[in-house]
C-alpha cells in the first residue's frame, strides 16, 4: 500500500479536490485529518511504532534484562 499525502483547504460547500494517480475507478480510501492535529497525531504514531519494535518487545521486555528491580 502506497500512501500519499496531501493537505488541501476545505473549500465553498466543505469541498476538496484531491489529485491521485491511479486509473480510473480505482478504489481508494481517504482520511480526513484537521491539519492542527497533524503534529500530535504524528507523535502518536512514532511512539505506537517504537513501543511495537523488536528491540522493546525483545529485549526492553525481557524480564533477564530488568537488573533495576535487585539493587
Amino acid at each position: 500500500m502506497q500512501i500519499i499525502e496531501q493537505t488541501v483547504t476545505v473549500g465553498e460547500g466543505g469541498r476538496v479536490a484531491l489529485q491521485v494517480s491511479r486509473p480510473v475507478g480505482v478504489r481508494v480510501r481517504v482520511i480526513v485529518l484537521d491539519e492542527t492535529d497533524k503534529a500530535l497525531d504524528e507523535s502518536a504514531a512514532l511512539t505506537r511504532w517504537q513501543e511495537d519494535s523488536g528491540f522493546a518487545r525483545q529485549v526492553l521486555a525481557n524480564p533477564a534484562e530488568d537488573v533495576w528491580n535487585d539493587l
